[in-house]
Protein backbone atom coordinates (compact mmCIF):
# COMPACT_ATOMS: atom_id res chain seq x y z
CA UNK A 1 0.00 0.00 0.00
CA UNK A 2 2.66 2.83 1.08
CA UNK A 3 4.32 1.73 -2.41
CA UNK A 4 1.49 2.57 -4.42
CA UNK A 5 0.74 5.66 -2.51
CA UNK A 6 4.95 6.58 -3.48
CA UNK A 7 4.10 6.13 -6.80
CA UNK A 8 0.89 8.06 -7.30
CA UNK A 9 2.61 10.52 -5.79
CA UNK A 10 5.33 10.58 -7.79
CA UNK A 11 3.10 10.06 -10.75
CA UNK A 12 1.57 13.73 -9.32
CA UNK A 13 5.06 15.60 -8.71
CA UNK A 14 6.03 14.50 -12.60
CA UNK A 15 2.65 15.83 -14.22
CA UNK A 16 2.62 18.88 -12.00
CA UNK A 17 6.17 19.51 -13.35
CA UNK A 18 5.29 18.93 -17.12
CA UNK A 19 2.24 21.19 -16.58
CA UNK A 20 4.32 24.01 -14.81
CA UNK A 21 7.44 23.88 -17.73
CA UNK A 22 4.51 24.16 -20.09
CA UNK A 23 3.13 27.01 -18.36
CA UNK A 24 6.46 28.74 -17.75
CA UNK A 25 7.11 28.23 -21.34
CA UNK A 26 3.62 29.33 -22.92
CA UNK A 27 2.64 32.30 -20.56
CA UNK A 28 4.26 34.83 -22.03
CA UNK A 29 2.73 34.18 -25.66
CA UNK A 30 -0.63 33.96 -23.36
CA UNK A 31 -0.32 36.96 -22.27
CA UNK A 32 0.98 38.80 -25.49
CA UNK A 33 -2.48 37.00 -27.09
CA UNK A 34 -4.25 38.95 -24.11
CA UNK A 35 -2.90 42.00 -24.84
CA UNK A 36 -3.30 42.01 -28.54
CA UNK A 37 -6.85 40.82 -27.71
CA UNK A 38 -7.00 44.04 -26.10
CA UNK A 39 -5.75 46.28 -28.99
CA UNK A 40 -8.41 44.49 -31.03
CA UNK A 41 -10.76 47.61 -31.31
CA UNK A 42 -7.90 50.00 -32.43
CA UNK A 43 -6.78 48.16 -34.95
CA UNK A 44 -7.19 49.16 -38.81
CA UNK A 45 -10.41 47.68 -39.71
CA UNK A 46 -10.59 44.61 -42.57
CA UNK A 47 -11.93 47.79 -44.66
CA UNK A 48 -9.45 49.79 -43.88
CA UNK A 49 -6.35 47.80 -44.17
CA UNK A 50 -7.73 47.03 -47.80
CA UNK A 51 -7.43 50.84 -48.75
CA UNK A 52 -4.16 50.94 -47.46
CA UNK A 53 -2.38 47.97 -48.84
CA UNK A 54 -2.78 48.95 -52.22
CA UNK A 55 -0.33 48.13 -54.95
CA UNK A 56 1.52 51.44 -56.66
CA UNK A 57 0.12 51.29 -59.84
CA UNK A 58 1.94 54.62 -61.28
CA UNK A 59 5.04 53.66 -63.55
CA UNK A 60 7.40 55.37 -64.15
CA UNK A 61 10.46 54.58 -67.35
CA UNK A 62 13.65 55.78 -66.16
CA UNK A 63 17.06 55.53 -67.98
CA UNK A 64 20.14 54.33 -66.94
CA UNK A 65 23.54 54.18 -68.47
CA UNK A 66 23.67 50.09 -68.81
CA UNK A 67 23.52 49.03 -72.65
CA UNK A 68 20.86 47.30 -74.22
CA UNK A 69 19.88 49.07 -76.97
CA UNK A 70 22.88 51.35 -79.27
CA UNK A 71 22.54 54.78 -81.18
CA UNK A 72 24.47 56.38 -83.38
CA UNK A 73 25.16 60.27 -83.24
CA UNK A 74 25.92 62.46 -86.52
CA UNK A 75 29.22 61.96 -84.66
CA UNK A 76 29.44 58.72 -85.31
CA UNK A 77 30.22 57.97 -81.79
CA UNK A 78 28.07 55.30 -80.21
CA UNK A 79 25.99 55.68 -76.74
CA UNK A 80 24.03 52.70 -74.69
CA UNK A 81 20.56 53.46 -72.52
CA UNK A 82 18.49 51.35 -70.59
CA UNK A 83 14.49 51.74 -70.28
CA UNK A 84 13.78 50.63 -66.95
CA UNK A 85 10.21 50.51 -65.83
CA UNK A 86 9.63 50.93 -61.96
CA UNK A 87 6.66 51.43 -59.95
CA UNK A 88 5.98 54.15 -58.26
CA UNK A 89 4.10 55.71 -54.88
CA UNK A 90 0.63 57.82 -55.53
CA UNK A 91 0.60 60.75 -53.74
CA UNK A 92 -2.77 60.12 -52.46
CA UNK A 93 -4.50 57.37 -52.01
CA UNK A 94 -6.65 57.60 -49.65
CA UNK A 95 -10.31 59.49 -48.96
CA UNK A 96 -10.99 61.50 -46.70
CA UNK A 97 -13.00 59.37 -45.06
CA UNK A 98 -10.59 57.01 -44.50
CA UNK A 99 -8.37 59.56 -43.14
CA UNK A 100 -10.58 61.12 -40.78
CA UNK A 101 -11.71 57.23 -39.00
CA UNK A 102 -8.45 56.41 -38.73
CA UNK A 103 -7.42 59.99 -36.90
CA UNK A 104 -10.62 59.45 -34.64
CA UNK A 105 -9.25 55.63 -33.58
CA UNK A 106 -5.97 57.04 -32.72
CA UNK A 107 -7.61 59.51 -30.34
CA UNK A 108 -9.97 56.89 -29.09
CA UNK A 109 -6.44 55.10 -28.55
CA UNK A 110 -4.74 57.97 -26.82
CA UNK A 111 -8.12 58.49 -24.82
CA UNK A 112 -7.88 54.41 -23.60
CA UNK A 113 -3.93 54.12 -23.40
CA UNK A 114 -2.39 57.91 -22.17
CA UNK A 115 1.17 56.97 -23.51
CA UNK A 116 -0.50 55.56 -26.67
CA UNK A 117 0.68 58.58 -29.14
CA UNK A 118 -0.13 57.05 -32.72
CA UNK A 119 -0.46 53.44 -34.61
CA UNK A 120 2.37 51.85 -37.21
CA UNK A 121 1.03 49.40 -40.27
CA UNK A 122 2.77 48.18 -42.97
CA UNK A 123 0.38 46.20 -45.30
CA UNK A 124 1.40 42.19 -45.72
CA UNK A 125 3.62 42.12 -42.15
CA UNK A 126 3.03 41.24 -38.22
CA UNK A 127 3.60 45.24 -38.26
CA UNK A 128 0.50 46.44 -36.85
CA UNK A 129 0.92 48.08 -33.45
CA UNK A 130 -0.10 50.93 -31.16
CA UNK A 131 3.38 53.66 -30.72
CA UNK A 132 3.58 54.27 -27.31
CA UNK A 133 6.08 56.89 -25.44
CA UNK A 134 7.55 56.94 -22.30
CA UNK A 135 9.66 58.99 -19.92
CA UNK A 136 12.53 56.69 -21.04
CA UNK A 137 13.28 54.06 -23.69
CA UNK A 138 13.18 51.09 -21.35
CA UNK A 139 9.93 50.84 -20.03
CA UNK A 140 7.72 50.03 -22.90
CA UNK A 141 9.95 47.43 -24.08
CA UNK A 142 8.89 44.86 -21.00
CA UNK A 143 5.66 46.42 -20.44
CA UNK A 144 2.36 46.16 -22.44
CA UNK A 145 0.17 49.14 -23.48
CA UNK A 146 -1.51 48.84 -19.98
CA UNK A 147 1.89 48.97 -17.92
CA UNK A 148 1.86 45.51 -17.17
CA UNK A 149 4.70 43.55 -17.40
CA UNK A 150 4.95 42.04 -20.83
CA UNK A 151 7.93 40.09 -22.40
CA UNK A 152 7.68 41.50 -25.91
CA UNK A 153 6.96 44.94 -24.45
CA UNK A 154 5.46 47.17 -27.37
CA UNK A 155 6.59 50.06 -30.27
CA UNK A 156 7.55 52.80 -29.06
CA UNK A 157 8.97 56.37 -29.95
CA UNK A 158 12.60 57.14 -28.65
CA UNK A 159 11.63 59.32 -25.86
CA UNK A 160 13.58 62.34 -27.04
CA UNK A 161 11.49 62.90 -30.00
CA UNK A 162 8.48 64.66 -30.63
CA UNK A 163 5.31 62.87 -30.08
CA UNK A 164 3.78 64.73 -33.33
CA UNK A 165 6.71 63.30 -34.99
CA UNK A 166 7.65 66.45 -36.16
CA UNK A 167 11.45 65.73 -35.69
CA UNK A 168 13.44 65.15 -38.76
CA UNK A 169 14.71 61.93 -37.04
CA UNK A 170 11.91 59.61 -35.18
CA UNK A 171 13.33 56.41 -33.97
CA UNK A 172 11.14 53.46 -33.22
CA UNK A 173 12.31 50.69 -31.15
CA UNK A 174 10.27 46.79 -31.35
CA UNK A 175 11.98 43.35 -30.36
CA UNK A 176 12.36 41.08 -32.73
CA UNK A 177 10.35 38.47 -31.03
CA UNK A 178 10.89 34.57 -32.13
CA UNK A 179 7.21 34.78 -33.02
CA UNK A 180 7.44 36.83 -35.89
CA UNK A 181 5.57 39.55 -33.79
CA UNK A 182 6.75 42.89 -32.96
CA UNK A 183 9.68 44.29 -35.24
CA UNK A 184 10.53 40.77 -36.62
CA UNK A 185 9.38 41.20 -39.87
CA UNK A 186 12.00 44.15 -40.02
CA UNK A 187 14.62 42.03 -40.64
CA UNK A 188 13.68 40.21 -43.67
CA UNK A 189 13.35 43.66 -45.49
CA UNK A 190 17.51 43.07 -46.15
CA UNK A 191 16.07 40.54 -48.41
CA UNK A 192 15.37 42.61 -51.68
CA UNK A 193 12.88 40.70 -52.95
CA UNK A 194 11.09 41.16 -49.47
CA UNK A 195 11.76 44.92 -49.35
CA UNK A 196 10.30 45.70 -52.93
CA UNK A 197 7.17 43.83 -52.47
CA UNK A 198 6.98 46.28 -49.18
CA UNK A 199 7.79 49.81 -50.33
CA UNK A 200 5.91 51.69 -47.72
CA UNK A 201 4.04 51.69 -44.40
CA UNK A 202 1.82 53.89 -42.61
CA UNK A 203 1.93 55.88 -39.00
CA UNK A 204 -1.31 57.54 -38.06
CA UNK A 205 -1.98 60.02 -35.18
CA UNK A 206 -5.01 61.90 -34.21
CA UNK A 207 -3.80 64.64 -35.99
CA UNK A 208 -2.40 63.31 -39.12
CA UNK A 209 -2.11 60.43 -41.29
CA UNK A 210 1.00 59.55 -43.22
CA UNK A 211 2.29 56.85 -45.83
CA UNK A 212 5.77 55.51 -44.72
CA UNK A 213 7.88 55.49 -47.89
CA UNK A 214 10.63 53.10 -47.13
CA UNK A 215 14.19 53.56 -48.88
CA UNK A 216 16.79 52.20 -46.60
CA UNK A 217 18.25 49.14 -44.94
CA UNK A 218 20.54 49.17 -43.00
CA UNK A 219 22.95 46.75 -40.14
CA UNK A 220 24.18 48.97 -37.35
CA UNK A 221 25.60 48.38 -34.05
CA UNK A 222 23.19 49.28 -31.06
CA UNK A 223 25.50 53.11 -30.26
CA UNK A 224 25.66 53.66 -33.57
CA UNK A 225 25.45 57.56 -34.98
CA UNK A 226 22.58 56.95 -36.61
CA UNK A 227 20.63 57.43 -33.42
CA UNK A 228 21.83 60.43 -32.91
CA UNK A 229 19.03 62.59 -33.80
CA UNK A 230 20.15 65.72 -33.61
CA UNK A 231 22.73 66.19 -36.36
CA UNK A 232 21.51 67.84 -39.65
CA UNK A 233 19.98 65.44 -42.67
CA UNK A 234 23.25 67.05 -44.65
CA UNK A 235 25.31 65.50 -42.21
CA UNK A 236 23.66 62.41 -41.01
CA UNK A 237 22.27 61.06 -44.87
CA UNK A 238 25.63 60.10 -46.26
CA UNK A 239 26.54 57.92 -43.10
CA UNK A 240 23.22 55.95 -43.24
CA UNK A 241 23.85 55.25 -46.96
CA UNK A 242 27.44 53.95 -46.28
CA UNK A 243 26.24 51.17 -43.18
CA UNK A 244 23.06 50.54 -46.14
CA UNK A 245 22.44 46.89 -47.43
CA UNK A 246 19.73 48.66 -49.24
CA UNK A 247 18.99 52.22 -50.20
CA UNK A 248 17.30 53.75 -52.63
CA UNK A 249 18.51 57.28 -53.57
CA UNK A 250 16.14 59.96 -52.59
CA UNK A 251 15.96 63.54 -52.24
CA UNK A 252 15.84 64.95 -48.79
CA UNK A 253 15.56 68.50 -47.78
CA UNK A 254 15.86 69.90 -43.90
CA UNK A 255 11.83 69.93 -44.15
CA UNK A 256 11.84 66.09 -44.46
CA UNK A 257 10.93 63.53 -41.46
CA UNK A 258 12.28 60.63 -41.24
CA UNK A 259 11.08 57.13 -39.42
CA UNK A 260 13.36 54.81 -37.99
CA UNK A 261 12.49 50.92 -37.29
CA UNK A 262 15.27 49.55 -35.14
CA UNK A 263 15.15 45.58 -33.69
CA UNK A 264 17.84 43.78 -32.98
CA UNK A 265 19.24 41.35 -34.89
CA UNK A 266 22.48 38.93 -34.99
CA UNK A 267 25.29 39.49 -37.72
CA UNK A 268 27.48 40.10 -34.75
CA UNK A 269 27.40 41.38 -30.77
CA UNK A 270 24.88 43.94 -30.27
CA UNK A 271 23.42 44.50 -33.91
CA UNK A 272 20.61 46.31 -35.26
CA UNK A 273 18.75 46.18 -38.49
CA UNK A 274 17.38 49.59 -39.35
CA UNK A 275 14.21 50.15 -41.30
CA UNK A 276 14.12 54.13 -42.56
CA UNK A 277 11.44 55.83 -44.06
CA UNK A 278 10.29 59.23 -45.27
CA UNK A 279 6.93 60.21 -44.11
CA UNK A 280 4.35 61.89 -46.56
CA UNK A 281 1.09 63.40 -45.18
CA UNK A 282 -1.78 62.01 -46.50
CA UNK A 283 -4.73 65.32 -47.32
CA UNK A 284 -7.37 63.99 -45.42
CA UNK A 285 -9.17 66.94 -44.10
CA UNK A 286 -12.38 67.08 -45.12
CA UNK A 287 -13.11 70.50 -44.30
CA UNK A 288 -9.97 71.66 -45.81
Amino acid sequence: MKKKTIRILAVAVAAALLFGGVYLLTKDDIAQKKAEGDLAPFMPSVIMQDALAYAPTESVTTTTGTSTSETTSEEGTTSSTTSETVPSVQENVLSPEICEELKEQAQELQETYPDAIGWIYVPDTNINYPIMQGEDNDFYLTHGTDGRSLKCGCIELDYRCENRFQNNFNILYGHNMKNGSMFANVCRFKEKAYYDSHLYGWVYTSDAVYRLDFFSVAVTDWHDEIYNGFRSLDEWTPHLKEISRIYEDVELTEQDRLVLLSTCSYEFKNARTVLTGRLVEMEGDMNA
